[in-house]
């Protein structure tokens, strides 16, 4: 009994520790402007958008441009949006004369490891409709493809929306989403140590 007691404390933190692993490899984003098609009028909040929703309300502008950095513990390779299911990706990382105070203050966060550069991302079609979700997204060098900041606005005169569905992607909060691989990697560390758990108790009780 003390032995089995022993084994289901240590797995028991096992799991918890994986989990908080998991939890805290998030990226950070950096939501800083969004320009309308002249791709210098800002028509959000200068330095202070919620990443989980930047509501722009009613647009008039044809396309627009999202500005901002991005850190994550992952190699980042590009930039792009998505529409539900539909990703369009394309946007080079930004270079730009400030990339040594944004790797400071990504390092500040604990991404000192990771990689953390400015994203302008151009040229953004607006969907005609109400409370479209638009997503800005991050492809980093595993291959994954990562939603970094979620905003919504209404169109009138906006382009007609393709039929697509969304795929599901874990929506950013202030610190943007777990990788999906994360959230698999958690379940199968977990299941595995359940297994291990309902051997060692049937080992137990033969002995026993």
């Amino acid at each position: 009994m003390i032995l089995k007691k022993i084994i289901t404390t240590v797995l028991t933190l096992a799991v918890i520790a994986v989990l908080t692993v998991s939890a805290a490899a998030v990226g950070h984003t950096s939501a800083d402007q969004v320009f309308g098609a002249d791709g210098a009028t800002d028509i959000a909040s200068i330095g202070n958008n919620d990443v989980t929703g930047t509501d722009l309300g009613v647009i008039t502008d044809s396309a627009i441009t999202l500005w901002g950095w991005y850190a994550d513990e992952g190699k980042i390779t590009e930039f792009g949006y998505r529409y539900g299911d539909n990703v369009v990706l394309g946007s080079p990382k930004y270079k730009g004369g400030d990339d040594a105070v944004i790797a400071g203050q990504a390092a500040a966060l604990g991404y000192a490891d990771g990689e953390s550069v400015r994203f302008r991302i151009e040229n953004i079609p607006v969907m005609k409709g109400e409370n479209v979700e638009l997503y800005a997204v991050a492809k980093l060098e595993d291959g994954q493809t990562v939603d970094i900041w979620r905003l919504t606005y209404s169109s009138e005169n906006g382009q007609e929306p393709a039929q697509t569905t969304d795929p599901g992607t874990t929506a950013p909060d202030v610190t943007p989403q777990n990788p999906q691989t994360a959230d698999a990697s958690v379940a199968a560390m977990m299941l595995a140590a359940a297994a291990a758990l309902l051997g060692m108790t049937f080992i137990g009780r033969r002995k026993a």
